[in-house]
C-alpha cells in the first residue's frame, strides 16, 4: 500500500500545485490553455505512438478489452439515464449528459499518466485501446441524444459529421493510427528521431497532471446535491465495478487487461462532460460539482487500486 501510495501521492501533488497556480492567478488562463495544448498536441501523442508502435504484437486477443470496457459503459450510460427519468424527472437531453458524466473517464490527463507510472509500458497498448475509442463512441452517443432531445433531427445530420470530422482530426488518435503502422511495418525510428520523441513523451505526466489541476481551479460545488450524489456513486462505485465484472467473468481478460480497465473505470469524470454540458447549456452545475468531487476521491480510490494491481516495485 505504500507503494501505492508512492505513486498516486505525487501525481496529485502535481495536480494541487496547477490547481494553487491557477487559483492565485500565477497562471492565467492563457497559461494554462498553453500548457493544456502541449500536453494534448505533443506530449501525448508522442507516449502514445512510442507505446504502441513499440509493443509486442497479441493478436486478437489484445482488443478484447475495448468490448469489455464499452460494454460496461454502454451498461451505465443507459442505467443513469433511466435513474435520471425516472428518479429525477430529467429531460433527454439531461439524460444524457448524465449518461456521460457517469461514464466518460479521465483517461487522457490522469489515466495514461497513471496507468503508465503504475505498470510502465506493459499498461500502454490496453490504456491506449480504450482511450482511441472513448470520445468516438461515448461522446458520439451523447451528442446524438442531446440533438434528439432538443427536438433537433434537422441538426442532427450537420452534427454528427462536424463531430466526426473534429475526432479524426484529432492528435491523439492520429498518434495511435501512426503507432499502429509503425509496428504493423517493423518500422524503427531514427535515433534523433526517438530521442525527440521520448522527450515529449516524458513531459507527458507532469505537465498533464499540472493542466488538470488547474483546469479543476475553475470548478465549483453546486446545483442538486442528490443528483450529483448520484453521479459520483455511479462513476467511482458502479463503474468500476461493471467492468471489473465483464472483464473477469465475461470476457475473460489477462491480468494487465482487468487491471487497466477496471482503474480507467474507476477514474473521475473527464472534463470533456463539462465541455459538453456547457455547449448545449444543460446539466453543467451538477456535471462541474461531478467532476470536481470524483477527481478529489480518486486520490484514495486511485491508489487503493494501483496497490491491488500494480506489481511490487
Amino acid at each position: 500500500m505504500t507503494a501505492a501510495f508512492d505513486i498516486v501521492l505525487p501525481m496529485f501533488a502535481l495536480m494541487l500545485c496547477g490547481y494553487g497556480a491557477a487559483r492565485s492567478r500565477l497562471f492565467g488562463a492563457d497559461a494554462v490553455k498553453g500548457i493544456a495544448n502541449f500536453v494534448f498536441f505533443f506530449a501525448i501523442p508522442a507516449l502514445l505512438f512510442r507505446g504502441i508502435s513499440r509493443a509486442a504484437v497479441a493478436g486478437d486477443a489484445e482488443f478484447a478489452i475495448v468490448f469489455a470496457y464499452f460494454a460496461g459503459c454502454l451498461l451505465l450510460f443507459a442505467a443513469s439515464m433511466a435513474v435520471g427519468r425516472l428518479a429525477f424527472g430529467l429531460a433527454l437531453r439531461e439524460q444524457a449528459v448524465m449518461g456521460f458524466t457517469a461514464t466518460f473517464s479521465n483517461t487522457v490527463l490522469l489515466g495514461i499518466p497513471l496507468i503508465y507510472a503504475a505498470f510502465g509500458e506493459a499498461g500502454l497498448l490496453p490504456v491506449t485501446l480504450i482511450t482511441s475509442f472513448h470520445s468516438i463512441i461515448l461522446l458520439t452517443l451523447a451528442t446524438l441524444i442531446i440533438e434528439l432531445g432538443a427536438g433537433a433531427g434537422r441538426h442532427l445530420l450537420r452534427a454528427v459529421p462536424q463531430m466526426l470530422a473534429a475526432l479524426l482530426r484529432n492528435p491523439l488518435l492520429l498518434a495511435i493510427l501512426a503507432g499502429f503502422i509503425a509496428r504493423g511495418f517493423g518500422w524503427q525510428m531514427p535515433a534523433v528521431l526517438d530521442r525527440a520523441t521520448s522527450l515529449f513523451a516524458a513531459a507527458a505526466a507532469p505537465c498533464s497532471l499540472f493542466a488538470l489541476g488547474a483546469t479543476l481551479a475553475g470548478f465549483r460545488i453546486s446545483g442538486d446535491p442528490a443528483q450529483s450524489a448520484v453521479l459520483v456513486i455511479a462513476k467511482m462505485v458502479v463503474h468500476p465495478l461493471i467492468v471489473w465484472a465483464l472483464a473477469t467473468q465475461i470476457f475473460a481478460l489477462s491480468p494487465i487487461q482487468v487491471a487497466v480497465a477496471t482503474i480507467l473505470a474507476a477514474l473521475p469524470s473527464g472534463a470533456n462532460a463539462f465541455i459538453l454540458a456547457e455547449r448545449y447549456g444543460v446539466y453543467v452545475e451538477r456535471t462541474a460539482t461531478a467532476i470536481l468531487v470524483t477527481t478529489a476521491l480518486s486520490i484514495v480510490t486511485a491508489a487503493l487500486l494501483v496497490a491491488h494491481y500494480a506489481p511490487p516495485r
